[in-house]
């Protein structure tokens, strides 16, 4: 047999065997949607199915600090295309 007829062989293999871990990998899964689990459960990212939580926390949100820096570097940023000057720079020549 030839280096290219071995080449083939050993990619058809390889590729086979890539193909066989996707199916078992697939066969295994509990649920591939919403609609395999029962009505008070969904199906998780693990292809799990999980139960509804009993309630739902929702954490509150303060943007204020992260507004006012992105307010001041947007000012700065201005200033700095304005006058080609950077601020709070002493230049030493």
């Amino acid at each position: 047999m030839d280096k290219k007829g071995s080449i083939q062989i050993v990619a058809v293999i390889l590729a086979l065997v890539i193909l066989g871990y996707f199916l078992i990998s697939v066969a295994q899964r509990e649920c591939n949607s919403n609609r395999d689990c029962s009505d008070n459960a969904y199906c998780n990212t693990n292809y799990e199915c999980h139960g509804y939580p009993e309630q739902i926390v929702v954490k509150e949100s303060n943007w204020i600090p992260a507004a006012l820096i992105l307010g001041i570097f947007l000012l700065v940023s201005a200033y700095i295309l304005r006058t080609k000057k950077i601020p709070f720079l002493n230049e030493k020549n």
